[in-house]
């Protein structure tokens, strides 16, 4: 049963009217008739919205998440002189409202959110609409009721809003370590041992409380996730939210990307309880234990008393030690006998960040961490710049999880070898292939494609295939020049509207295959023969002398066979 999630939705319906009918009044007051044409511009990321038509209808069109999207970037332009600064906040903390709803399935939205959506809802809404506020307000009222008839339901006040960059670490006035009451922090006799900086340390583990932790934005294995988040709200976008939403959001990553690993894990969680501690920072950041951290959030949904983390506790702050803090993540995550299990991209894209982006750690630091070899390290970046290549080829620039998507990562580890044996021309116009019939949906078999093609260059028949392909490729670039890319559905939609070039690409590489196969068999004769002269000149003569009768007998008649052959292939050949 939804009833929170319904409230919600009904809290959103009351806004989205005010909410777009006082975003057109506005954006009429500023730009007059060209209204519409600048919410086009606006939001030219999004798709279904009308060229054009009457004022009634394009308000209609706007959704609350397109409401938001243009408060938020209109927000300098248009609306900074006329609402408070806290009306931007409100709305971005119900955009990431907006998206867990958006995802939710067929589960409840917890009781707690869906007090702290409608009530922000309220606040926002009274800036424009008195009237629809007090509606709104009527809502929570009916949320909280359902609260006050369960005398053990905590009281969720949120956090307070940053104002330049995110404060989710101060949960609470100082540390978990200084944290008296036992209810919320409290020592156990357990220990776990932590490497970090070379050491090998044991620490106490301690017991505390769901709500005074929170996830780790900088793990590797959610950085594609993280990127698609980004792009669908803007840079910065997660560190806006107040801690109960922020990690709805990552728990729904984390969910997405191995749900059936999450089962497993809640299912033994439940049965015999966390088995394994661990490790956050005194702020309450998790660094090592976010998939059992998601777990216990999700049993806790069922439970009416509190659920503990059971983690080591260690007095870092993020802000002061980022670099020390990634190292003990590398440390635990990959460094340690049992590493975790990571999305081949999620792991290059977190490696090429530390390394090439933010420069946070140098390729023997990292190497030393993860317990690698620098080349591995080295590799993985290579594979990472290329992704980094494709994603630009498709005008999407650095947005990962669609490198994710298309699932890229052993096309391009493949064609690392092939790559090194051709020149920079080669390499352009490889890397050329493997972009557009990735694109184009037109390699069924990735390490077959490859294969393939290392086969072509073995082979020396590459080069007409690479030629036919330079061709295609052309075409394509061409057209796709005039089309408008914001997503992944937008490159789809060309590939599919543009199948027969995708047709024509896996046909040159069938042609190409063929010709090769002709080749070789035109070749082997010749091999074939080198091969018997080779074997024939390491027969030592010496030996000879010292057969029996019977075996000189019958390596004659072996030569004399081998004599006709000869003389039959003589024969042919003459003809």
């Amino acid at each position: 049963m939804q009833e929170n999630y319904e409230y919600v939705q009904k809290g959103f319906r009351m806004l989205v009217s005010s909410l777009s009918d006082y975003i057109g009044q506005e954006l009429n007051n500023a730009y007059g008739n060209e209204w519409w044409n600048e919410v086009l511009y606006t939001l030219s990321d999004q798709r279904d919205l009308p060229r054009s038509g009457e004022y009634g209808d394009l308000i209609n069109s706007l959704d609350i998440a397109n409401c938001i999207r243009i408060l938020d970037r209109k927000w300098n332009e248009v609306f900074r002189d006329i609402l408070s600064q806290d009306c931007r906040t409100w709305a971005k903390e119900l955009m990431g409202v907006r998206n867990i709803v958006s995802h939710i399935g067929q589960q409840d939205l917890e009781q707690l959110m869906a007090e702290r959506a409608l009530d922000t809802m309220s606040l926002l809404c009274k800036e424009i609409d008195s009237d629809s506020a007090e509606k709104i307000r009527d809502v929570y009222r009916e949320v909280r009721a359902k609260a006050d008839g369960n005398k053990t339901a905590p009281v969720f006040t949120g956090l307070a809003q940053p104002d330049s960059e995110s404060n989710r670490g101060e949960l609470k006035e100082g540390s978990l370590l200084k944290i008296q009451d036992e209810s919320v922090v409290q020592k156990t006799t357990l220990t776990r041992k932590v490497t970090y900086g070379g050491k090998t340390v044991v620490y106490p583990v301690y017991r505390v409380r769901l709500d005074m932790l929170y996830y780790n934005d900088q793990n590797d294995r959610i950085a594609t996730w993280i990127s698609r988040y980004e792009s669908e709200n803007g840079k910065e976008s997660l560190s806006d939210l107040n801690v109960e939403i922020y990690n709805r959001i990552i728990e729904n990553f984390i969910c997405e990307s191995n749900f059936d690993a999450i089962q497993r894990t809640q299912k033994n969680i439940a049965l015999v309880g966390q088995r394994e501690p661990g490790v956050t920072l005194a702020d309450g950041r998790i660094v090592d234990g976010n998939r059992r951290f998601t777990c216990l959030r999700r049993i806790q949904r069922d439970k009416p008393d509190p659920i503990y983390f059971e983690t080591v506790i260690m007095d870092m702050d993020i802000r002061e030690d980022k670099k020390q803090i990634k190292l003990l993540e590398l440390g635990i995550q990959h460094g340690e006998e049992k590493k975790v299990d990571y999305d081949l991209i999620d792991y290059a894209i977190g490696t090429y960040r530390d390394v090439v982006q933010t420069k946070l750690l140098t390729v023997e630091e990292y190497a030393s961490s993860t317990n690698e070899g620098q080349a591995e390290v080295k590799k993985r970046i290579e594979i990472a710049e290329i992704i980094c290549e494709f994603l630009d080829y498709l005008k999407l620039p650095e947005q990962f999880h669609i490198a994710r998507e298309y699932q890229v990562y052993s096309l391009f580890q493949e064609m690392m070898p092939p790559l090194r044996q051709l020149d920079d021309e080669g390499k352009k116009l490889l890397k050329n292939i493997a972009f557009n019939n990735a694109m184009m949906k037109a390699i069924p078999d990735q390490k077959k494609f490859i294969r393939d093609i290392k086969g072509l260059i073995k082979n020396d028949a590459y080069e007409t295939f690479f030629e036919e392909q330079q061709k295609w490729s052309q075409l394509i670039q061409e057209k796709y020049a005039d089309v408008d890319i914001h997503s992944k559905e937008d490159v789809d939609r060309f590939a599919e509207k543009n199948r027969e070039i995708a047709e024509e690409l896996t046909l040159s590489m069938e042609r190409a295959l063929l010709r090769s196969r002709s080749q070789v068999l035109k070749n082997k004769p010749i091999e074939n023969v080198t091969k018997c002269i080779t074997l024939m000149t390491e027969v030592d003569s010496r030996i000879f002398s010292k057969m029996e009768n019977e075996e000189k007998d019958n390596l004659k008649a072996e030569l004399e066979e081998l004599s006709r052959i000869v003389e039959s292939f003589k024969r042919i050949l003459s003809r």
